[in-house]
């Protein structure tokens, strides 16, 4: 990751992607899912709190099994005032593009940020837009 992490999880984030319910999505993500991002990277969507429309994104490398998640700790569909989001966020993506752009409500360090924000990755980090946790 390249940032402040524990291996598992970002400094300050309650996102631990080494758990047994993480683990278990990333694990049916490699068995179920063919490369949809930069060639040879499965983008996958990892459900973190449902009744949020709450989701967190990790890129695993299809040749050897490698995990990178996106430093944020969740992402939803746009906010609709104090109730939150009412749907899922999008994820724009392609087996030959080297960016890809979440659409929604971006949750990260306890704050919330709405756009489209699109993410590069350059083998070893994420690039593109900027994250609390990746200052």
């Amino acid at each position: 990751m390249l940032l402040p992490h524990s291996g598992c999880a970002y400094e300050y984030s309650p996102v631990d992607f080494c758990d047994a319910q993480h683990r278990a999505q990333i694990d049916q993500a490699i068995l179920t899912q063919v490369p949809n991002f930069n060639r040879h990277y499965i983008l996958a969507q990892l459900d973190e709190r449902k009744e949020y429309f709450q989701r967190s994104i990790v890129l695993i490398d299809s040749r050897d099994g490698t995990v990178y998640p996106l430093p944020i700790d969740a992402f939803s569909g746009p906010l609709v005032g104090k109730e939150g989001a009412r749907t899922y966020g999008t994820v724009e993506t392609s087996a030959e593009s080297d960016t890809f752009c979440v659409n929604g409500a971006l949750l990260v360090y306890r704050a919330f940020e709405e756009g489209r924000f699109c993410f590069g990755f350059d083998g070893v980090r994420f690039t593109g837009h900027t994250t609390q946790y990746m200052q």
